[in-house]
């Protein structure tokens, strides 16, 4: 193609564009018209230019090319959903991510012998579930391990304080293990955090560990590259550039302790908007938010079958969620560009507003005694209980939409008759030594009303 010569067409300022847009406006408001305000409170404005692109030491401008991986997610005390994986090697699922629990451990062998490689994400790791990891623990598999998250999400250590990060420190120890901690920021995802405090709270849960190391050298070979496990929502570009301010902000924070700042980045669509009735678009939610998660950076990509709301594990539902990452890939041509947001000055701005913004919020939550103690004070969970209301009474209202549910919902669709587990959180009966952070979908209250309505 020949080359074009655009040095013959003036460059036009940030101020001339908005001056031809008011005039195009005919006396309309600019701000009210063509401006909106995101959770976060960052306005977003119609148009971006260069002069948008951020100036400070947030500035993105180096995210290198990264290989993607398409993965799966299995509880492993699912013997059904081991024997999905087992029945078809070929399925183009490149690495798991297996969540264990102390009590389910009897179907490791089977996870071993599968040719694939594996992250083992351990949950209320005692001593003696450690021990059973160790020893079923193969070259493919990399054990994750996140002692916060277990207080966070149970309300509980799974020991003790001291004890559960002993725990994490043995594994680091462990000749011929491959171990590392992470970071579950998609609890607060999903509990109903904004992305400021996802982000903001990510950093400081990493800040806790890397304090921790400074007790503990077993921990500071696990922080070497830590898993941030993430859930990507439904704003499109504030997702991409939510991914890519964490790998930034991290960097940031893990160098100042004097590592390198590497990290893994594993991105699941969220289940805090989907739905129960009208499930089908769950498909269309699950791919926009694979595709932020694909191009604002992460590692591993592993998606959400569309009715596992209500279907236990099926090899239909299993293969629709892998071939929606296989079009991605060879037919939307995902792996092809090596950083396909780099420029685009609306991400960069976002990236940089967020990355800031969540800056300041990690800095008072350090100046507030740190994670574990506001986490102990019950300072983070009352704040992720605001910001979830706020978001709950914008979809009561129907300024948060979910189509098929609160706006255009289909009044002959019926669910209860097709339920095979209960789509609700079960309510704990179990004395906590914290409030968990619990997750919560925003259609839950609208969905058990319309199952009672089908009873009567």
């Amino acid at each position: 193609m020949k080359n074009i010569d655009f040095s013959e067409f003036p460059q036009i300022s940030d101020k001339a564009w908005k001056q031809q847009i008011q005039v195009d406006l005919k006396g309309g408001d600019y701000n009210e018209l063509l401006t909106w305000t995101s959770p976060e409170g960052i306005v977003v404005k119609p148009f971006y230019s260069a002069e948008d692109l951020p100036v400070s030491d947030q500035k993105s401008a180096d995210f290198p090319k990264r290989e993607w991986r398409i993965g799966y997610a299995l509880d492993a005390s699912s013997s059904k959903a081991i024997s999905l994986i087992e029945n078809h090697p070929e399925n183009g699922v490149e690495t798991l991510w297996v969540q264990i629990h102390g009590e389910n451990v009897e179907n490791l062998p089977r996870l071993t012998n599968l040719d694939v490689p594996q992250f083992w994400d351990a949950f209320a790791l005692d001593q003696k579930f450690a021990d059973v990891l160790k020893t079923a623990a193969t070259s493919s598999t990399q054990i994750l391990v996140d002692p916060i998250h277990t207080l966070a999400e149970s309300g509980n250590w799974a020991v003790d304080e001291k004890m559960d990060f002993e725990v994490a420190g043995t594994l680091a120890r462990q000749e011929g293990i491959v171990a590392s901690l992470s970071i579950h920021a998609n609890l607060y995802q999903n509990a109903g955090a904004n992305r400021i405090q996802e982000l903001a709270y990510a950093l400081a849960h990493a800040s806790a560990y890397l304090e921790k190391a400074d007790e503990d050298n077993g921990l500071k070979s696990l922080l070497e590259e830590p898993v941030f496990l993430i859930s990507t929502g439904s704003e499109y570009f504030f997702e991409i550039a939510k991914i890519r301010a964490l790998r930034h902000l991290w960097e940031l924070l893990a160098q100042a302790y004097g590592f390198s700042g590497k990290c893994k980045i594993m991105a699941s669509p969220t289940l805090r908007n989907k739905t129960l009735y009208d499930y089908n678009t769950n498909m269309l939610r699950t791919t926009t938010e694979s595709m932020a998660g694909i191009l604002g950076g992460a590692d591993l990509i592993c998606n959400l079958p569309y009715d596992a709301l209500y279907h236990n594990e099926n090899d239909f539902a299993a293969r629709i969620a892998r071939n929606q990452l296989l079009l991605l890939r060879h037919e939307s041509y995902f792996s092809s560009v090596g950083n396909p947001a780099d420029g685009s000055y609306y991400i960069e701005s976002l990236t940089d507003q967020l990355g800031q913004k969540a800056l300041e919020l990690f800095k008072t939550i350090e100046k507030g005694g740190g994670f574990l103690s506001q986490l102990q004070a019950h300072t983070i969970q009352k704040k992720i209980t605001e910001s979830a209301e706020k978001e709950q009474k914008a979809f009561n209202t129907g300024d948060r939409i979910l189509v098929g549910t609160n706006k255009y919902p289909n009044t002959e669709d019926r669910m209860q008759e097709i339920l095979e587990k209960d789509p609700f959180r079960p309510m704990r009966k179990v004395q906590t030594r914290i409030a968990p952070i619990l997750a919560k979908r925003l259609s839950e209250s609208n969905e058990r009303k319309r199952l009672e309505d089908e009873q009567r």
